[in-house]
């Protein structure tokens, strides 16, 4: 089957479109089996994530934010979530109110891990 990078500048637990979109698309993808998803996630320092996410949340590892990000999603739409997460390099740049991409996302999925890529604001991402 297909294998398909979903992309996108934010995640959960900031909950905006750019975050929660691209999360249910991966769940909704990965649901029937016949394509491998990936979600590719910006991983953000601690000062960022308190200066983006809701209710003082932190994570300390990747693995932790993908748990949290997994669960979320689960609970939303009752679907096993088995898409995988990858993470990329972010920084929350205060003067645009976005996350965007420290150095070139494209090395965090190999080639043979994609054939597809779907883009969330695109215009981020260079």
């Amino acid at each position: 089957g297909r294998q398909v990078a979903i992309v996108t500048t934010a995640s959960l637990p900031w909950m905006t479109g750019t975050a929660v979109n691209p999360l249910l698309r991966a769940a909704y993808l990965a649901n029937d089996g016949s394509r491998s998803v990936t979600l590719v996630l910006p991983w953000l320092s601690v000062q960022d994530q308190q200066r983006v996410f809701p209710h003082n949340m932190q994570f300390d590892t990747p693995e932790l934010q993908e748990e949290y990000v997994k669960e979320w999603a689960r609970r939303r739409t009752g679907l096993e979530c088995n898409f995988k997460v990858k993470f990329y390099p972010g920084r929350y740049a205060v003067e645009k109110g976005s996350i965007l991409p420290v150095g070139d996302i494209t090395q965090c999925i190999p080639d043979n891990e994609a054939d597809v890529a779907v883009l969330e604001e695109p215009e981020h991402l260079n």
